[in-house]
């Protein structure tokens, strides 16, 4: 309960996080704006999740890496800190909290996110968006992507290192998985890559495309969408957790 209280605190108290926030709804709302006004990209998906193809992750999932990413910048600028955390289980305690704080955190971005796009699209076509599942995949994402900035910051003792693994994973994950399930067979292999390494176009976006309508919602199946998101996480939570009692201070 410290541990979580001291997390909210920080969370709350410190300067960088309403920067991300109102940048995140700031930009979100631009891009939601200069989308839904073009007749051909107006997708009720597209405009409240703001997808942007050239992005390796929707904006708001990026903030939520952000803020996740420097949730340790406190333990590790200040080394007075570290005393506090030799022992492994209040560690993992405080990761624990972390963990609570930054998934409530990037949930209520996401929410924030759909409404304000929500309330951009209402106001110029004069109509409410219909609720689609993806919006809810897209909740996910966002608070997935806080998970991995956290995890990857805490796992490699830096903010900078963090955000590296959260842009970087979009970009090798999906060709990765399409490369071992053979999706290469029978094609040029340099040009197979180069379209697994650039996959942005008319049909095709990173993996987070059926979550913001920037691919066909077909094009993976639920279970390969659960494992593309909840896998990083998952490894880089069980990369953390061995390392654990290695380590003296976090």
């Amino acid at each position: 309960m410290y541990a979580l209280t001291y997390e909210r605190r920080r969370l709350t108290g410190i300067r960088s996080t309403w920067l991300i926030l109102l940048t995140v709804l700031l930009v979100d709302a631009v891009i939601a704006a200069l989308t839904v006004r073009q007749p051909a990209l107006a997708q009720p998906v597209r405009v409240l999740t703001a997808g942007v193809p050239l992005l390796p992750l929707p904006v708001a999932a990026l903030g939520a890496g952000a803020v996740g990413a420097l949730s340790y910048g406190h333990e590790v600028r200040y080394p007075s800190l570290r005393l506090l955390l030799l022992p492994a289980r209040r560690r993992l305690a405080l990761l624990l909290a972390k963990l609570v704080v930054i998934g409530v955190f990037s949930a209520l971005l996401a929410t924030a996110t759909l409404g304000l796009d929500a309330g951009v699209y209402a106001v110029v076509l004069h109509r409410v968006p219909a609720p689609s599942p993806a919006l809810a995949g897209f909740a996910a994402l966002v608070v997935t992507a806080g998970w991995i900035g956290l995890l990857a910051a805490g796992l490699l003792r830096s903010a900078s290192a963090g955000l590296l693994v959260l842009l970087t994973l979009p970009v090798l994950v999906e060709p990765a998985v399409t490369a071992l399930r053979g999706g290469l067979a029978g094609q040029r292999t340099t040009r197979a890559l180069a379209r697994a390494l650039w996959p942005v176009g008319g049909s095709r976006a990173w993996l987070y495309g059926p979550l913001s309508g920037l691919r066909d919602t077909a094009s993976l199946s639920p279970r390969g969408l659960v494992l593309l998101v909840a896998g990083p996480v998952l490894l880089l939570l069980l990369g953390y957790l061995v390392l654990l009692p290695r380590r003296r201070g976090v």
